[in-house]
């Protein structure tokens, strides 16, 4: 019992007044205080799942936890227990509790304009109006238009009540001002309609999910809330005739905002949407939803409510009859520009180039270009355009249609308002005709005609791009080829330099000089002194001619075929220094080995010409020659004792020998170092990575 007595203890105390929900936030609202109400019934919804209650201050939105009878009717009184809620535009009560005690006199209503309630501020009141029924039909029963959205509402019992009252859809005007009022009976169009009557209903309010106002709307519990104050005409067709000119045209008196009658030629209809009419040079739109195909030319008397339009009236709300038929209205044709304004909706003539033909939601779209100024043809979905309509860009037509004025990007403040731009509303294809045919080449096919022209010039360029980067590639690859062949042919020519300089050359020269010891000898001995020399240079002589055809036919020494690199270096030492006093002495230190016959090669030439260095010009007595084969590389050194030389003199042009040992060792990818030897003489020592043979 404590903890009860303490929950009750910390609940606020129940507002009791309408006003006090009204002022609450929606935060506030959401938190479901207790409500305890008392007042008078105003409405109940339509599924009868909510009411209206109004007490001495407020009126409020109240919504039930159960489905009320049909009996419960406006003034009723009831007291109402609950709780609040945020509602979904204005705070509201849920009720847990109704009781009925008794029925009152209706409070007195506020009297009100449309203006007023459409400032916002008017949820659930109470309130008056004195207006003009523009229109009263049966309401489609669209959920977003009645109070509270869903149709039945499960009773208590599990049972479904039987759906509420009949609704129709009351449009009311003050001036220019307009108001849909909802009114759950049904009404009798007839009695109402361009009736001036007074009404009491409850406010309504249309807004968004954001909790924002957008509109107010009436909601009329009953008929008997509906007053008329003033009846409409027994016969709206007796109504004074008035001329298409003359519709809010200026009086003393002002407009009554009452239907007036008016007489016109067809020009055009949509069904159950717009008509067309024309009386002598002016053109009228009427909006009528009344069923009944009418044909161009037809008489028409047609009842309505005069609105400004855009730059004539228009009639809204409107019924009609027909008179008699007719011939098709002739077109008014338009020469100038400010001619637009004084024709709209009336039944005009143009010709232009047409520019653009656009298919669309709303129908087929034509451009067009008359006077310099842009015009838009609308050709509805209804009206389809013919297989055999030449409908090209470029071409020039005829186009016949309903004038609709652009509205103006400046609206004057006073005086004469005029527009220069227009829209054209066909009524079929025949509507528009062509006068002269577009040419060939108009722009649409002269831009494919530039499209395809650029496209073939790029195609055409990418080919010679490719042909010519082919040929450049081509050339590439010639000059390539041709920078090899004639690296191949220097290099050929460089071998054989060097196999000539280092065979034929120093073997003839070593002929050279046994011939020229035989021709000392033979100055001053006899024939047998002579003749060791001979022989001598007839061997070396032999061993040319062999060594000649051994290198152009194997690539190789043919010393080196009989012996190793050690004993090949040794046999030709000891040959071209043969007679000339000089001792040959060769070593080899580490394991002996076959190298790789171009190293070999090399190799003996490289020693050849040292050796022929040591006893050409520096009179050398003794000749070392040692080879060391080491892990990873073979190591030639070839020492003299004779007088030396620096390798810089010995530069001059004609003097092969140098140059061909330093281009032997680059080919071998190996070191050279010529140097003075350590007791006087040349040392040239190569130094080359070892490879197999």
């Amino acid at each position: 019992m404590a903890p009860i007595l303490a929950q009750a203890e910390s609940m606020p105390p129940p507002l009791k007044t309408a006003a006090a929900v009204r002022i609450l936030s929606p935060e506030e609202a959401a938190k479901e205080r207790p409500v305890q109400l008392s007042g008078t019934l105003l409405l109940v919804t339509r599924q009868r799942d909510a009411l209206v209650l109004r007490d001495e201050t407020e009126g409020i939105y109240v919504e039930l936890n159960h489905v009320i009878g049909n009996s419960r009717r406006p003034g009723d009184r009831l007291e109402v227990s609950g709780v609040t809620g945020a509602g979904n535009f204005a705070p509201m009560v849920r009720a847990r509790q109704i009781t009925w005690v008794g029925v009152d006199p209706l409070p007195p209503s506020r009297p009100t304009t449309i203006a007023e309630l459409n400032a916002g501020g008017f949820d659930a009141a109470w309130v008056e109006l004195e207006a003009i029924v523009r229109s009263c039909k049966p309401a489609l029963l669209d959920p977003a238009s009645l109070p509270r959205t869903g149709g039945t509402v499960p009773a208590k019992g599990g049972a479904s009540e039987r759906p509420g009252p009949e609704v129709w859809t009351i449009t009311i005007a003050q001036d220019d001002d307009r108001m849909t009022v909802q009114m759950y009976d049904r009404a009798a169009p007839e009695q109402l309609i361009d009736a001036k009557v007074r009404l009491h209903g409850v406010v309504f309010n249309v807004h968004n999910a954001n909790r924002q106002f957008v509109r107010a709307n009436v909601q009329v519990a009953h008929q008997g809330m509906v007053t008329i104050v003033a009846p409409p005409p027994p016969d709206p067709f007796a109504l004074p005739l008035q001329r298409i000119a003359e519709i809010l045209r200026f009086t003393p008196s002002g407009f009554t905002g009452h239907r007036i009658r008016v007489r016109g030629v067809v020009t055009a209809q949509q069904q159950r949407r717009t008509l067309w009419l024309q009386e002598g040079e002016r053109g009228l739109r009427v909006a009528s939803d009344q069923a009944g195909a009418l044909s161009p030319g037809d008489v028409v008397e047609v009842v309505g409510f005069a609105d400004h339009g855009g730059y004539a009236p228009n009639l809204s709300d409107a019924i009609f009859r027909k008179i008699s038929p007719g011939a098709p209205p002739i077109p008014l044709v338009l020469r100038t520009a400010e001619e637009i304004s004084r024709q709209d909706s009336n039944l005009v003539q143009i010709e232009a180039k047409l520019d653009e033909v656009r298919k669309t939601a709303d129908g087929v779209l034509l451009a067009l270009t008359w006077n310099g100024t842009s015009v838009s043809a609308l050709l509805p979905p209804g009206a389809r355009e013919p297989e055999d309509a030449r409908w090209e860009p470029g071409s020039w037509v005829r186009a016949t249609g309903i004038c609709v004025p652009g509205q103006s990007d400046y609206s004057p403040p006073f005086g004469l308002w005029v527009t220069e731009r227009m829209q054209m509303l066909l009524r079929s294809p025949q509507d528009l005709a062509v006068i002269r045919p577009a040419p060939w080449l108009t722009t649409q096919r002269a831009l494919s005609l530039a499209v395809a022209v650029a496209t073939v010039i790029l195609l055409a360029l990418v080919v010679v791009s490719f042909l010519a980067r082919r040929q450049i590639a081509q050339r590439e690859d010639a000059r390539k080829l041709a920078e090899v062949e004639f690296s191949a042919m220097l290099a050929e020519r460089n071998r054989l330099a060097r196999e000539l300089h280092d065979t034929i050359a120093q073997e003839l020269n070593a002929v050279s000089m046994q011939m020229e010891l035989a021709k000392n000898s033979a100055k001053v001995g006899t024939v047998e002194d002579v003749m060791p020399y001979l022989v001598t240079a007839h061997g070396i002589v032999r061993g040319c001619l062999t060594e000649a055809r051994e290198s152009i036919w194997n690539m190789r020494s043919h010393i080196l075929e009989k012996t190793d690199l050690l004993g090949a270096l040794q046999s030709v030492a000891e040959q071209m220094s043969a007679g000339l006093g000089c001792t040959i002495r060769a070593q080899a230190h580490g394991k002996s080995r076959r190298l790789a016959a171009m190293i070999e090669n090399n190799l003996l030439r490289i020693g050849q010409e040292a050796v022929s260095n040591a006893l050409k010009h520096a009179q050398a007595r003794v000749i070392e020659l040692e080879i060391s084969f080491e892990e990873s590389q073979v190591h030639l050194v070839i020492r003299d004792d004779g007088r030396g030389f620096e390798p810089e003199e010995k530069r001059a042009d004609g003097h092969f020998g140098l140059r061909g040992i330093k281009e032997r060792v680059a080919q071998m990818n190996g070191e050279l170092r010529i140097r003075r030897g350590e007791k006087g003489g040349t040392c040239v020592e190569v130094a080359v990575p070892f490879l197999n043979s």
